[in-house]
């Protein structure tokens, strides 16, 4: 497990301004898929799915990976469990020496697209098992 130092992570917002259509973009798509994340029950075999990394952030996730997308581009996925008083959360965050040189539309395709990667793994994981409807549309 990597332990994130020194390392920015922002989101698109924070790269595109307030405004930023991509991150509504993300942010649907992530709304849409995130409970069904609660199936991960062996976050190193996702992270062996995706060609990922698993880390340590601090920042209280239940866990957090990341995938390099291009050479100092890289997406980091941090989820949180629900439990008796907030929901399932995902947030998406990028960070890399060379983020600057990526557009926001190419960074939030890539977040949706692993995201969808992450729960083909879930559905080749549970065959015993009724998933939430967006497993099966992958």
């Amino acid at each position: 497990m990597a332990l994130l130092k020194d390392n920015k992570l922002i989101s698109l917002r924070e790269i595109e301004g307030p405004a930023s259509p991509h991150q509504r973009q993300l942010d649907m798509a992530l709304k849409t898929r995130q409970e069904a994340l609660e199936h991960v029950a062996d976050v190193d075999g996702l992270v062996g799915f995706i060609g990922g990394e698993k880390h340590a952030l601090g920042i209280g996730e239940d866990w957090a990976v990341s995938k390099e997308i291009y050479p100092g581009v890289t997406v980091f996925f941090i989820f949180n469990r629900a439990d008796e008083e907030l929901l399932s959360s995902l947030k998406v965050l990028f960070g890399g020496d060379n983020l600057k040189l990526v557009r926001g539309e190419e960074l939030a395709g890539f977040a949706i697209l692993y995201v969808s990667h992450m729960l083909r793994y879930i559905k080749e994981t549970h065959h015993d098992k009724v998933l939430p409807e967006v497993c099966y549309k992958v």
